[in-house]
């Protein structure tokens, strides 16, 4: 995937949500920028994403959280986290930012269940983005440092 000069926001995801979180407040921080979590967004949008799906169904439900992520795709100066499946049936939206894989090994990632689950989820992931930082840990300052120099690579030739 390309990369587009005039992107607003960084989009960062990895298989490890709290990893993700972590690189993003701090990445946030050197950039002087703002820090969002999607799915923060959306359960604070719908006070109670879980009654909303019992009440009104799963329809209405992905409705409301694209309505969240349409919002948050239009925010400025922000690095943004989302959780793969918030992504992968969303990442169309974020077409304004910069979208970053924080790509983990199989054993830094909790909720993975098997090794073919890992795999398409990374696969599918890499299709859709515009960097992949490889991590063997989940070293946070690290990928910070990694994220910025891939940055500086790409607006030095803007």
């Amino acid at each position: 995937m390309n990369v587009n000069c005039d992107k607003i926001n960084i989009l960062i995801i990895s298989l490890n949500d709290k990893f993700s979180k972590n690189v993003a407040t701090l990445l946030a921080d050197r950039l002087d920028m703002f820090v969002a979590d999607c799915h923060q967004m959306i359960v604070y949008d719908l006070i109670n994403p879980k009654q909303v799906l019992e009440t009104c169904g799963l329809d209405y439900l992905k409705k409301r959280e694209k309505s969240v992520l349409k919002r948050c795709a239009e925010f400025n100066n922000t690095i943004l986290t989302i959780n793969f499946d918030l992504f992968k049936e969303n990442f169309a939206l974020f077409n304004k930012s910069i979208i970053v894989f924080l790509n983990l090994p199989i054993e830094k990632i909790s909720k993975i269940t098997n090794k073919i689950d890992y795999e398409n989820r990374n696969n599918f992931i890499t299709k859709n983005v515009n960097l992949v930082i490889y991590q063997d840990k989940c070293m946070v300052s690290q990928s910070v440092k990694k994220i910025m120099l891939k940055l500086g690579e790409i607006y030095e030739n803007c």
